[in-house]
């Protein structure tokens, strides 16, 4: 870790504390003793494989959009807490690359423990539902 006030390679950690989703580090550079503050987040190379094959990186942002628009009057953390939970079981399932059958599965499991109606919405988008026999069928299974 350099020191962003002088630039020095050797620094000490005076403390750790673990946030939502990052680890917070207070450090003191070795030579200037300026204090400075990281945050760490692990990285992952997460590939979606889309309906039509396509591969592309996994973006947490585009489950949170669509979470946010079933759940309609959601609060802010609630949405990003949602997230993170579907993040993690997504990471947890360890399969790379992962299709987006199986997250939209993992979408609708952790949203039925929440709104029901904001899993039937997000169900109607996900499953490209169009009549009211494929709802009702729906409905019935989270019945």
């Amino acid at each position: 870790m350099y020191c962003p006030y002088c630039a020095h390679e050797e620094t000490k950690v005076l403390e750790s504390r673990m946030l939502d989703d990052s680890m917070r580090r207070r450090r003191e550079c070795l030579k200037c003793e300026n204090r400075f503050t990281t945050y760490e987040k692990a990285v992952f190379n997460l590939t979606v494989i889309k309906k039509d094959e396509r591969h592309e990186e996994f973006d947490l942002a585009k489950i949170t959009r669509s979470v946010e628009k079933a759940c309609n009057k959601a609060e802010e953390e609630e949405l990003q807490e949602l997230s993170r939970k579907i993040e993690q079981k997504i990471l947890n399932k360890k399969i790379n690359p992962i299709k987006t059958s199986e997250i939209g599965k993992i979408v609708m499991q952790e949203l039925k423990k929440v709104d029901k109606i904001a899993c039937l919405r997000y169900a109607s988008v996900y499953k490209n539902i169009e009549d009211v026999k494929m709802l009702e069928k729906e409905i019935d299974l989270m019945v």
